[in-house]
């Protein structure tokens, strides 16, 4: 099974990196030098906030916080609820929010896209690899500088470790949940005329979501701002790179061209 994701791995990076010459048309967007761009963006996005983006940050700040609060008790209530059923699917929806597993999913996107004349599913496709690797970027920073305790650990849920490398210490945001979002975001934007897709997308995230706590990997905090920080980045993504104004995001994220009416919200 690691081989096959390795190999599906290779072939993406290597049909990424070819999509990255201009078509005649409109130029095919390069996720890797994208994402270092959008991790500038969501750099200085903060001296750009305005009120309505104050607001919006104030209302997930609160909610986060409300979950935290309940992190102990809804862990507690969950262990007492397992299953050998969910255990099973525990397992294979564990898959979905694996990094090399949505880079596998997003390449033969594009690979399908190229192959049926599909423009949009290509260009959606390698907007998604773009996502994924800013948002993963944010995450993976945040993990090391915060470094929240696992809630497998027996540290509880408010002990911190800041900038180590121990995985049982990087608990926040989740990694998987915020993969998981970052891709399915950009899907469900780009294809917001079709409620099949955008259900699709935002539920199998979801369920990713749903199996970290399950499986004592996450606090629900952990996945609850992985989910916000990779909505967020994907509708940045997706907004950009489909030229579509005025996404609404969950999280102070800016991309230059918006303007007014929409309620931005930017990491």
């Amino acid at each position: 099974m690691r081989h096959h994701l390795l190999r599906w791995f290779a072939v993406s990076l290597l049909a990424f990196a070819g999509a990255a010459r201009p078509a005649a048309a409109r130029p095919a967007p390069n996720p890797v030098t994208g994402a270092i761009g959008d991790l500038g963006r969501i750099a200085t996005s903060p001296s750009r906030m305005d009120n309505s983006d104050a607001y919006q940050l104030a209302a997930i700040m609160g909610a986060g916080v409300l979950l935290y609060s309940l992190d102990g008790n809804i862990r507690s209530e969950v262990l007492r609820n397992h299953t050998s059923t969910l255990d099973h699917l525990s397992d294979k929806v564990q898959n979905l929010g694996n990094g090399g597993v949505d880079i596998a999913l997003t390449g033969a996107g594009w690979l399908a896209g190229e192959a049926f004349s599909d423009e949009k599913l290509s260009r959606t496709s390698l907007l998604a690899a773009e996502s994924f690797l800013a948002a993963n970027g944010v995450g993976s920073v945040a993990k090391i500088a915060i470094g929240r305790s696992r809630p497998y650990t027996g540290d509880g849920k408010g002990t911190f470790h800041p900038f180590t490398l121990k995985s049982s210490r990087m608990s926040f945001p989740s990694g998987h949940t915020t993969s998981a979002f970052s891709v399915a975001s950009v899907y469900a934007y780009c294809y917001s005329d079709s409620p099949a897709v955008v259900f699709s997308a935002y539920g199998l995230a979801g369920l990713v979501a749903l199996q970290r706590v399950y499986a004592n990997k996450h606090w629900t905090s952990d996945v609850f701002f992985g989910s916000v920080l990779g909505t967020a980045v994907g509708r940045m993504v997706a907004a950009k790179g489909m030229e579509k104004p005025g996404a609404t995001a969950l999280l102070p994220v800016i991309s230059p061209g918006y303007s007014g009416a929409e309620a931005r919200f930017y990491f």
